[in-house]
């Protein structure tokens, strides 16, 4: 029985094998070519060896078990493709992905396949590729092609365009520019005034407002009801700023426990306190019009409340 014949090709080999089976009169054609994608290369590059075989449908093609290395060259991958049905039967490919990393020439090894029959399991039939030598250098010499790379080409980051960071550099630099600026303009600004008149003691705001009061002419009933109000309205600021309570919106009696529970007024002075509190509660709300010369009474007597409870401070900015 004929088993096989083969025919070489610079780049390829090409096998063609007939045989007959028993008495049978139609003759079927198995046939493999290999070739290789390139004879130069330089360390590293990718090198694919294709093998196409082409065969009937009572035959199909068994494939070698192959390890990582195929000769002196690495196996990276192999892939089979899907049979394509052609005139007379099927047709496919083979390809192997090798690498190296030696120069000089390399030889690619033969690889053996078998075609068995699904007719008769006896019958089969051995191939094998043809062999090729590759040229591997450093370098490739100009005018050469070269092969594909160890790695696949990658797509290239993109740019920022050269007016957009132009921008962005303006809109920092006048950042900048103005934050300075401002610190500069700030460094030369004066202070603001202080409020010489909150930072006097209470104790002394209430008795320049006493001179003041004390100085005005009352000579009607109503400018008499007028003194007695601010001798309360000065008597409750000071006693709002001395004591950190909402005097002016308090009654006598809310004032008067505040002192209780202050414990900071003695029994005596609270009680001329209350004392004051109710000559004037008589005339804010008893509309009470007292004799003109109760007026220096009641303005002594606010008078001495204050300085009794006067607290002196260390450092007088008026003084100065």
């Amino acid at each position: 029985m004929l088993r096989g014949f083969s025919v070489k090709t610079p780049y390829n080999l090409l096998f063609v094998l007939i045989f007959f089976t028993g008495v049978r009169t139609e003759a079927l054609s198995v046939s493999i070519e290999s070739s290789i994608d390139t004879t130069i290369a330089t360390i590293g590059d990718r090198v694919h060896l294709n093998v196409r075989m082409r065969y009937p449908a009572d035959v199909r093609f068994v494939l070698p078990q192959m390890d990582k290395k195929l000769g002196e060259w690495d196996l990276i991958g192999q892939q089979l493709s899907e049979p394509e049905k052609i005139k007379d039967g099927f047709r496919q490919n083979l390809t192997l992905e090798l690498t190296v990393f030696d120069t000089g020439k390399v030889v690619v090894p033969p690889i053996h396949l078998q075609a068995v029959s699904q007719v008769d399991s006896s019958d089969v039939m051995d191939f094998q590729t043809d062999e090729f030598v590759v040229d591997v250098i450093t370098v490739l010499p100009p005018g050469t092609t070269e092969p594909k790379d160890i790695k696949p080409p990658f797509a290239i980051r993109s740019v920022i365009p050269w007016t957009i960071v132009i921008f962005i550099v303006l809109i920092i630099a006048i950042i900048v520019a103005w934050w300075v600026f401002y610190r500069r303009w700030r460094q030369k600004q004066l202070p603001a005034a202080l409020d010489e008149d909150f930072l006097e003691p209470p104790h002394i705001t209430a008795f320049r407002k006493l001179e003041e009061l004390k100085n005005q002419p009352h000579p009607t009933e109503e400018d008499i009801r007028r003194y007695y109000f601010q001798l309360s309205e000065i008597l409750r600021e000071y006693l709002e700023r001395r004591y950190f309570i909402k005097a002016l919106e308090m009654t006598t009696r809310e004032i008067m426990d505040s002192f209780r529970e202050t414990g900071d007024i003695a029994m005596d002075i609270q009680v001329e306190f209350q004392s004051l509190f109710n000559d004037l509660d008589l005339v804010k709300f008893a509309k009470f019009i007292p004799e003109p010369g109760n007026m220096i009474t009641a303005w002594e007597q606010t008078y001495k409340c204050i300085d009794n409870t006067k607290r002196e401070p260390f450092l007088n900015r008026r003084s100065s």
